[in-house]
């Protein structure tokens, strides 16, 4: 995994759609990330995680090995917040309410679907 050390201090930054060329995972780049800290490489072996902020600027060269390389996303936030688009579509109230209906808040699956 590859951070741009300091760059979470920045907060949000402004990226773009990348091209099929550029093999994105998410389809998003930040332009001349280099602007935003110092590269450090965290080389992470099989079976490690690696925990931080969405706001430190982050990425991967591609995976070559014939296992699957996995990620998390967690977002926590109070219920008043408005977030990017597209991202309340997939929220899910975990406590509290939500009186404007902002957040989809899809169901939880089922016992049975679980099994």
């Amino acid at each position: 995994m590859r951070f741009m050390a300091g760059s979470h201090h920045f907060g949000n930054l402004s990226f773009r759609e990348c091209a099929p060329e550029e093999h994105s995972v998410l389809n998003l780049t930040v332009d001349n990330p280099e602007q935003y800290g110092t590269v450090y490489d965290n080389l992470l072996q099989p079976g490690q995680i690696s925990l931080h902020s969405d706001l430190l600027l982050h990425g991967s060269e591609p995976n070559h090995s014939e296992r699957r390389r996995c990620g998390l996303a967690l977002r926590y936030c109070a219920a008043d917040v408005r977030a990017t688009p597209d991202w309340a579509a997939r929220g899910v109230i975990v406590y509290g309410k939500d009186p404007d209906d902002y957040w989809a808040n899809p169901p939880r699956p089922s016992e049975q679907t679980i099994k």
